[in-house]
């Protein structure tokens, strides 16, 4: 479970990366930190969860509901500072944003549940 997250935080260093040179005016700075942070956060965190799995965890957690908070803060900054009202509704929105919601709080999901369920670490530390 956690390759298949290290494989999709691959992709999402890539996503963050490439979308780091189209970030403009109309950017909110709480959409690009919920950008970084929802497409960066995948590769460490489960690098991190074949060692440790409960900080993991809640980070992924924690990544994956911040996320439609930026999306719908990005809503607002478009409509009420940009005055661009052809925005998507706020169900479109959080419909655009539910996959990537979704993987990321089933990863963290993942990890803190076999940290309760004291499933055996993936990675044991070397010991001299």
């Amino acid at each position: 479970m956690f390759g298949l997250g290290i494989l999709g935080g691959l992709w999402g260093c890539v996503v963050c990366v490439g979308s780091s040179f189209t970030i403009g005016a109309n950017d909110s700075a709480p959409e690009i930190l919920a950008i970084i942070f929802a497409m960066g956060t995948p590769l460490p965190a489960c690098v991190m969860a074949l060692w440790k799995r409960w900080v993991p965890g809640m980070w992924l957690i924690f990544a994956g509901c911040f996320f439609p908070y930026g999306m719908l803060s990005h809503r607002a900054y478009m409509i009420d500072v940009r005055h661009f009202y052809d925005q998507p509704t706020i169900a479109q929105t959080i419909w655009f944003s539910l996959p990537y919601v979704l993987v990321l709080i089933a990863l963290g999901a993942f990890a803190v549940t076999t940290h309760a369920l004291r499933w055996p670490e993936v990675m044991h530390p070397a010991k001299d």
